[in-house]
């Protein structure tokens, strides 16, 4: 009766020691997943902001999936510096003509496949948190890169704008609110895509930043006069006088905060594509706020046209 009393026993300590174990690889790895997830992340929201630079540290210490996205990443971030850079002696023609070229070197499905397999590694121990975060991931990636200058209707727009939203306020631990109305006539009209994103992203990334109140921001969509008209609003810092001034004259070389470069972008790129027919108008209080216009025409003959000059 004691030697089967010492067996059980014996056999107890073996599986609360197994049990210790499991549990310490599964904290392990967990922290190892998250934190490389995490500088991923990092670096895309850098290069997001327009920092060509920007690369993911690979260590060590990362999955082997993570690590493949890292130099994929990586990669693709060389290749897009370098077009930069002679984009700056080149015409507009030639900078889509490479970017056209970098996109067809790009292989998306490694990307979608290798964060999907993540996404299940995340579900295994029901980390959910960050499978929704890689799924939101996973879907702007592929929304991005196939035919960056198509044309959507505003319906995908506003669906792929609430997962780069959910993202960010994953990202900051849900900071700010985020509140998006589309006039329903409005959904299944044309619109070229990307093109609001970098007015979101500089209201979250630096309207917000260092203002102690409740962060707030405000997407409308509307159709007025025969246009459509979408307005970004936030209540954050807001900006200066004489900056706005030069924002407003598109006058963004004369600027020397390069946080506005993605906003720079996305003026240039509706310009081109809508012409004489588009309007973009900033309004802001210093310590108040910032709310941005934008005005492009309902007529798609308009986007049709652009899109071929786009393609030339």
């Amino acid at each position: 009766m004691d030697k089967l009393q010492v067996q059980r026993n014996l056999l107890s300590m073996v599986i609360l020691a197994s049990m210790v174990i499991i549990t310490g690889i599964i904290i392990f790895l967990t922290e190892q997943l998250t934190a490389s997830v995490k500088k991923v992340v990092f670096a895309m929201n850098k290069a997001g902001e327009g920092e060509l630079a920007a690369r993911v540290e690979v260590d060590a210490n990362m999955p082997i999936e993570i690590e493949n996205i890292a130099k994929e990443f990586n990669l693709t971030l060389e290749k897009l510096q370098e077009a930069s850079e002679k984009e700056k002696a080149a015409g507009i023609k030639q900078r889509n003509a490479e970017i056209k070229a970098l996109e067809a070197q790009i292989n998306p499905h490694f990307l979608y496949n290798t964060l999907d397999t993540i996404n299940w590694m995340a579900i295994e121990i029901e980390k959910y948190e960050i499978s929704n975060a890689i799924s939101a991931l996973a879907t702007i990636l592929r929304y991005a890169i196939d035919n960056s200058n198509g044309i959507v209707t505003i319906r995908d727009e506003v669906e792929w704008l609430k997962k780069y939203i959910f993202l960010q306020q994953t990202r900051l631990k849900n900071t700010f609110t985020c509140n998006i109305h589309v006039d329903q006539e409005l959904y299944e009209m044309p619109i070229h895509k990307l093109l609001l994103q970098p007015f979101i992203e500089n209201a979250i990334l630096h309207g917000f930043e260092g203002m102690k109140r409740t962060h707030i921001l405000y997407v409308k969509m509307s159709l007025k006069n025969g246009t459509i008209e979408i307005e970004i609003e936030d209540n954050g810092k807001g900006i200066e006088a004489s900056v706005l001034e030069k924002m407003n004259r598109e006058e963004f070389g004369t600027l020397q905060d390069k946080n506005h470069i993605g906003m720079e972008n996305a003026i240039t790129r509706i310009r081109m594509y809508y012409g004489e027919a588009a309007g973009v108008h900033i309004n802001s209080t210093y310590g108040e706020g910032t709310k941005v216009t934008i005005i492009i025409p309902k007529d798609t003959n308009n986007i049709d046209n652009a899109d071929k000059y786009d393609e030339e």
